[in-house]
């Protein structure tokens, strides 16, 4: 048989046959059809669309939030950058579920600003503990252990002194996500635009597959350097069991965990459903992999937003311009008229 011939197959319950050659990726339009003719479909799409806009309300009661009260500029600019992943990542899934051809684009700008996120989550803690003089001035000399998970396996690796080359090297290491994780993201965008355009599914070889954990290894790279500084500095600086730095590290860590190994989990196994023949719904399509993981993302989203919410949103020590409550009416009164008179 050959490339040419039409491959088909019939549906016995309505004696239909279908053509099985020309599946594809949806575009909106398809998506737009099982919208309105399945009602799993309206529920799901509408529904996924009204949690990530409710995401993405919690974000701007946030920033109100943060500008009705006296945190300082730096501390509050580095926590609406970390609070603005959820909603991000939450819109950026919706998007691919409306528009799963275009879900590579999406990726990418989920990707971007996740690493952007994760590297700002570092220097707020580094900020947290007193800078990097502050914290080789506090425990400068101090040897740590470097077989930190996710390495700990390796008890050959020996305590290095912590000193500033050894800080700066750290940070480099998750600086580097900040370029590694997008720039791969984009060339998986334009394998994938490049393959969708030429009516081609997308890559799950083993080739592409491993592809995708060039990305890992910079997340794995970042992570032993984020976990090489905080597991060894807070057990050393009294004032660190007071900031909560471990849950709110958690918070924005587990978005990578939960949106992105998550996906690579569904491409790795066989989901039972439709074999990619015949009227495709929402669940049993060729892209339902996809549609599963952006599903889940944003209910994650949502989750992990109440959750960061209440952790970033509780000011500790030097976060306030003033060492006074942020209930302080007199202040929130001074706040809320700086704000007015802005929006005027």
């Amino acid at each position: 048989m050959t490339s040419n011939t039409l491959l088909m197959t019939r549906n016995y319950s309505t004696g239909m046959l279908y053509n099985c050659s020309s599946v594809h990726i949806p575009q909106f339009e398809d998506r737009l059809a099982q919208v309105t003719t399945d009602v799993t479909a309206v529920v799901v799409m509408f529904g996924v669309t009204l949690v990530s806009m409710v995401t993405v309300l919690m974000y701007l009661e946030e920033c109100l939030y943060f500008c009705r009260n006296p945190y300082t500029s730096r501390r509050r600019s580095k926590l609406l950058k970390i609070l603005a992943v959820y909603p991000v990542v939450s819109a950026t899934s919706t998007s691919s579920l409306w528009f799963p051809q275009a879900s590579a684009v999406a990726d990418f700008a989920a990707s971007w600003y996740l690493s952007l996120a994760i590297y700002q989550v570092f220097t707020l803690m580094v900020d947290y503990l007193g800078g990097k003089t502050g914290i080789i001035d506090s425990i400068g000399g101090i040897k740590i252990r470097m077989n930190t998970p996710p390495v700990c396996c390796c008890v050959c690796i020996p305590n290095k002194p912590l000193n500033m080359a050894l800080l700066k090297r750290l940070h480099v290491c998750v600086l580097q996500l900040t370029v590694v994780y997008p720039v791969m993201s984009y060339i998986f965008a334009l394998i994938d635009t490049d393959r969708s355009v030429a009516g081609t599914s997308r890559d799950t070889s083993a080739a592409g597959v491993a592809l995708r954990l060039v990305p890992m290894v910079s997340v794995v790279m970042a992570l032993y350097s984020i976990l090489c500084v905080f597991r060894n500095v807070i057990n050393h600086i009294p004032r660190a069991s007071g900031l909560r730095l471990r849950p709110k590290l958690a918070a924005v860590m587990l978005i990578m965990g939960l949106s992105r190994l998550q996906f690579m989990i569904l491409l790795l196994v066989t989901i039972p459903g439709s074999d990619g023949c015949g009227p495709a719904t929402l669940f049993t399509g060729p892209d339902r992999k996809q549609v599963i993981a952006d599903v889940l993302s944003v209910l994650e989203m949502l989750l992990l937003g109440l959750l960061a919410r209440r952790l970033f949103t509780q000011p500790v020590d030097d976060d306030l311009e003033d060492p006074c409550d942020v209930t302080d009416q007199h202040v929130q009164e001074k706040r809320v008229i700086i704000v007015r008179t802005t929006s005027l």
